[in-house]
């Protein structure tokens, strides 16, 4: 659909994933986003994709937030002439821009947390789904993507991409084989040197268990994922809402797979070698398991 090397797509985070890191996904092999909300005017937003341009040619991709709260009419037609080609929609109708899209050779994705959502963005002529299941860095759903994945494949007739969770080749390969055409790696791209977050942020990351991660609401009105001690006494503290962003710190349960940090590239290299080590190994396990179970008949 989009011509790039592998199905990994970069999440587009909020204040982690500017030029350096959109540009380091597509660059090897997989397709790099961004939000546009990480900036706050036009004209920086051109700025970005004018750096991005300068540095790669591959397909790349952007989350648009279709609410009154985000100038979108004017981020689309930037992002239409800088030719990006995927929009992952939020928080508004993607019909809203689903022409201009098209007409532009692109495709629009859905993020959805449930199939009443994704039903109705099939229904609104969408191009496939982003589903966002349980322990997904920030915003996320609480249905496990081993349930949500087949869960919509079964009811939906769109491409699903996975999403939650994913950070290593493995992870992959069972995301694909629940019927996922591609996932999305978010939390694993933070802990890199192309992610623009603080040091210590990212340390946190390699320091964290999936048990030090909080699904709440109370940060932004919507159940988010977080690192729990950046958000401590979050509700409680008096001054706590004037915190700044960039020391609250989203993050999934696929910290659980973080013990360093490394570049994208080498992350990337892994992720696919881990895959495809994965799946040759699978005929060697169905018929270890065949035998085993014959041996006990």
């Amino acid at each position: 659909m989009f011509g790039i090397q592998y199905p990994i797509i970069g999440a587009p985070m909020f204040l982690v994933s500017y030029e350096k890191l959109t540009v380091a996904v597509s660059e090897a092999g997989g397709l790099g986003a961004f939000p546009l909300p990480n900036y706050r005017t036009n004209e920086d937003l051109k700025t970005a994709l004018k750096n991005i341009r300068a540095k790669t040619d591959k397909t790349i991709g952007v989350n648009i937030h279709l609410s009154g709260r985000f100038p979108w009419k004017e981020q689309l037609a930037i992002c239409l002439d800088a030719g990006v080609q995927f929009f992952i929609t939020s928080l508004g109708d993607p019909r809203l821009i689903l022409d201009d899209v098209h007409a532009n050779g692109g495709k629009v994705f859905a993020d959805v947390i449930n199939l009443k959502q994704a039903l109705k963005s099939e229904e609104r002529g969408v191009d496939g789904l982003i589903a966002v299941s349980e322990g997904a860095g920030g915003h996320a759903g609480t249905i496990p993507v081993m349930i949500f994945v087949p869960y919509l494949k079964a009811r939906v007739g769109l491409p699903v991409v996975a999403a939650g969770g994913i950070s290593t080749g493995a992870q992959m390969a069972a995301a694909m084989a629940l019927g996922a055409c591609a996932v999305i790696v978010g939390t694993r791209f933070i802990a890199t040197p192309e992610a623009k977050v603080y040091p210590e942020y990212k340390d946190a990351l390699i320091a964290a268990g999936p048990e030090d991660i909080v699904y709440t609401d109370k940060v932004t009105g919507n159940p988010a994922n977080w690192l729990a001690h950046s958000i401590k006494d979050f509700d409680t503290t008096p001054d706590m809402e004037s915190k700044r962003w960039l020391d609250m710190w989203s993050a999934g349960k696929s910290v659980a797979q973080i013990d360093s940090i490394k570049s994208v590239a080498i992350i990337i290299e892994e992720m696919v070698k881990d895959y495809q080590k994965v799946v040759s190994e699978i005929p060697v396990v169905e018929e270890y398991l065949k035998n085993e179970c014959n041996s006990k008949e």
